[in-house]
Parts: C-alpha cells; sequence; structure tokens
C-alpha cells in the first residue's frame, strides 16, 4: 500500500476536537478502503470493520435500531469488545443500509467519542427522499484516483517528488526533462490505485492495459445499480460506454455520441453518473467578472474519472499521446488534476467562452481563486502561444490571472502569462500567490 495524500487530512479529523464521524466519498476503485485500513494501521490499536456489502455482515446489522444496539451487534459479531479511544469503526459501503446511515447523527450526538469513518461508492445515487445524509452531523473527505506526486511516491520517485515540490520561478529547473518524461508515463497509465500498483512493481504496458480492462468492467457492471428505474438503465449504460471517448471535449446531451437519445433523458443519465463521481461536466463562463455567470444550456467539457482508463477506452499506446488526441487527452488530465486538489463542494471549474456574436476565443478552463479568475489555457505542443487567454485577459483586465498549463519550464512570459509545466500542476497554487 503506498501513501495518500488524503492520509493527512485523516490525521487533522482525528485530532480536531470538533470531530463528526467522516464520509470518504469517491468512486469505485480510487483506494477508498485501502486508505481507511492504512489510516488505522498507523494510528489506532484496532480496526472493526463493517462492510455492508457483504450480505452475511449485512443481516447482522439489519434494523439496528440505536447506537447502542448497533455496538452490541458488532462485539457480537466479531467477538471482541469495541473500546472507544484506540479503535476506529470502519463502515464500508454504507449505502446498502439507511438504518445504519441514519444512525450517523445519533453517533455524533450520543458518542463523539467514537472515531467513526464511512465510505460508499455509490451513496449519492442511494440519495432520495426515504434515504438521506445526515446534515450537520457528518463530515466529508474526497478521493480521487492517484495525482502525479502520488504517483512519483508509488513507483519510488521520492526523490524526484521532493525536488518538484521545491521548485521555484527563480530556480534553473535542471529536471525538467526528466520530470516531464515521468509525466508521460503517468498520463498513459492514469492513476487507478490497481494500475499504478502494477506498473510500479514491472512497468509493463499491456499489464496496465489488462487491469484497466477490469476495473472498466466493474463500472459497467455498476451501471444497473446507479438507476432509480429500469427505463434509465440504457441511458446510463451509453454515457459509461461512450463518455470516456469524449474526455477533454465539449459535448451536448442530444443524441449524444450519435445515440439518437433525447437530451431529458441523457442529462438525467449524466447527472447521475456524475454524483458516483465517474465524471464531471465542466460548464461554460462567459463573464470575467466576479461572481463567474455559468452558462448551464451551453455545450459542456466532459472530464472522465481517470486518464488511464480514457487511453485504455480509445485504444492508445505510450507513443500515441501527441497530435490531436494529445490536445484532448491533456485537457483531461488538466481538469482531472484540478478537480482532486481543489477539491469539495465549494470549488466550481469552468471554461471561458465569448458569446457567439462577440467572436469565437475559448480558454480551456477558469475559476476563482480568491478575488481574481483564473483563466486556464492548456497547450499539449512546446511554446505554442495562448490567443484566447490573451483575449480573455483583454476582456477583464486585472480581474484576470493568465495561466498556461504547458510542457514549457516554470516562468514568467513577456505577456505576463504564468507558465506551468503539467508536472507543478498540483502546486499551482503557490505560483498563484506571487501574482
Amino acid at each position: 500500500m503506498f501513501k495518500r495524500n488524503i492520509e493527512a487530512e485523516l490525521l487533522e479529523w482525528k485530532l480536531s476536537p470538533i470531530r463528526k464521524p467522516l464520509i470518504i466519498r469517491g468512486a469505485r476503485q480510487v483506494g477508498k478502503t485501502s486508505v481507511v485500513r492504512q489510516f488505522a494501521k498507523n494510528n489506532f490499536d484496532y480496526l472493526f470493520e463493517v462492510n455492508l456489502e457483504n450480505k452475511e455482515t449485512y443481516r447482522k446489522f439489519e434494523a439496528v435500531v440505536s447506537v447502542e444496539d448497533f455496538l452490541k451487534r458488532l462485539e457480537i459479531s466479531q467477538n471482541r469488545k469495541f473500546v472507544s479511544g484506540n479503535s476506529l469503526l470502519f463502515i464500508d459501503e454504507i449505502q446498502e443500509s439507511s438504518d445504519v446511515m441514519n444512525l450517523l447523527r445519533f453517533f455524533a450526538e450520543e458518542r463523539p467519542d467514537i472515531y467513526l469513518i464511512a465510505t460508499g461508492s455509490l451513496l449519492s445515487a442511494k440519495i432520495n427522499s426515504s434515504f438521506k445524509i445526515p446534515v450537520g452531523r457528518v463530515e466529508y473527505k474526497y478521493l480521487y484516483p492517484l495525482n502525479f506526486s502520488e504517483y512519483l511516491e508509488a513507483t519510488e520517485n521520492t526523490i524526484l517528488k521532493e525536488e518538484i515540490n521545491k521548485v521555484k520561478l527563480s530556480d534553473e529547473q535542471s529536471l525538467h526533462e526528466i520530470a516531464c518524461q515521468q509525466y508521460r508515463n503517468y498520463v498513459f497509465i492514469g492513476g487507478m490505485p490497481e494500475v499504478v500498483a502494477s506498473f510500479a512493481r514491472n512497468q509493463n504496458y499491456i499489464e496496465v492495459k489488462e487491469v484497466l480492462s477490469r476495473l472498466y468492467d466493474t463500472y459497467i457492471e455498476d451501471v444497473s445499480k446507479y438507476a432509480k428505474r429500469q427505463s434509465q438503465k440504457k441511458y446510463l449504460e451509453w454515457v459509461v460506454e461512450m463518455g470516456p471517448k469524449f474526455a477533454g471535449e465539449r459535448f451536448r446531451y442530444e443524441n449524444f455520441g450519435d445515440s439518437g437519445y433525447k437530451s431529458r433523458e441523457m442529462s438525467d443519465a449524466f447527472h447521475v453518473t456524475e454524483k458516483v463521481m465517474i465524471l464531471n461536466q465542466i460548464v461554460s463562463v462567459n463573464s470575467t467578472v466576479l461572481p463567474l455567470n455559468f452558462k448551464f444550456k451551453r455545450p459542456r467539457k466532459l472530464i472522465w474519472l481517470d486518464v488511464g482508463i480514457v487511453n485504455y477506452l480509445n485504444n492508445v499506446y505510450p507513443e500515441m499521446l501527441k497530435g490531436i488526441y494529445a490536445g484532448k487527452i491533456m485537457e483531461q488530465i488538466v481538469g482531472q488534476t484540478l478537480i482532486s486538489k481543489f477539491k469539495g463542494r465549494s470549488f466550481q471549474l469552468g471554461y471561458w467562452a465569448k458569446d457567439k456574436d462577440e467572436g469565437n476565443a475559448e480558454v480551456d478552463f477558469c475559476f476563482q481563486y480568491k478575488n481574481k479568475i483564473v483563466g486556464i489555457e492548456v497547450k499539449s505542443g512546446v511554446g505554442a502561444k495562448s490567443r484566447s487567454l490573451a483575449n480573455m485577459v483583454k476582456v477583464g483586465k486585472n480581474n484576470v490571472i493568465p495561466v498556461q498549463i504547458s510542457w514549457n519550464k516554470l516562468e514568467f512570459k513577456k505577456d505576463c502569462v504564468l507558465s506551468i509545466p503539467f508536472y507543478l500542476l498540483e502546486r499551482i497554487d503557490d505560483f498563484l500567490d506571487l501574482v
């Protein structure tokens, strides 16, 4: 098991005097269970794990009525006493039981001394009028596929990781080419934990694709679990099957992927799939003043869960990460990285585009950072200029911080654009604070 950045957040949660039961949200196969087990191993004497997806375990906790009732069943089922101070209670796939979910508020109110973490890959898909998360009684953390720094840690490139974390604008950046080569490997295989573990063992691209194939099959098999009604299933299947082919591109609901399906049905399917964190829809923005004015009726940009899955579904090999495909795949990885970095409900990632009657300028991504708007242009080639970004700056004047993400070195360019190499994207806030 390799180290994940969320472990530091979990330790803060443990030490907090106002701690509440914690729900870790994330798509299937991003490593939630492994993270919790590793956290328990490093910080507690005992782990009490309850997996409600297991039918036998579910029956043991069916129709549980109180915290005391739950703890009694827990001790009987595991044949050991639960001691709150040095034990972690881990409830996996909590969405399988509305009774256990409803108990979270009572754990918060009656037993704040208990360290409780819950996970649920399909949690959002299950929420309806009869199944609710106890608002104000729980905390949330979000887990995504490995980012580049986690990838370097997992592949035992820790020295390079440390050096990247120390890079400053004034540095010579002698490790730039080495970092770029490692990033190219990362872009191809992606950040799914099982895939990274496989690649770290033997650097075998064929095995990587085999693991990706198995992972993708699990998402296809899960589709029926997302559906709230049988008629919705075919639309969800189409999103999961075709979505990766449109990653990094704009799309419309109507006739998505030449399906012939109507906008209403596809819109519902996209929103359900987004809730279970398999994709993100990036909405257009047409203004350069705060607050950002999102245009929800315009085409959206699709960011899939993981770049490795996108490559697998497009049948791409490492040497094919160039040309037109490189353009869309680098937008995918930038979007994926920004979403995982600024995780949470308060972060809204958009893309900037002028109204049609004003021209056709478009900037790949934008978001609010403090009292400014960050405009990001992604360039898969070296030395490319950002005409649309310059247009956005001209319209927005001092409200816009222009950023180019590319294979170029870290620098302030002559046109005042902050140039950040792909491998330093996770540190974007460090450099934005210098503007």
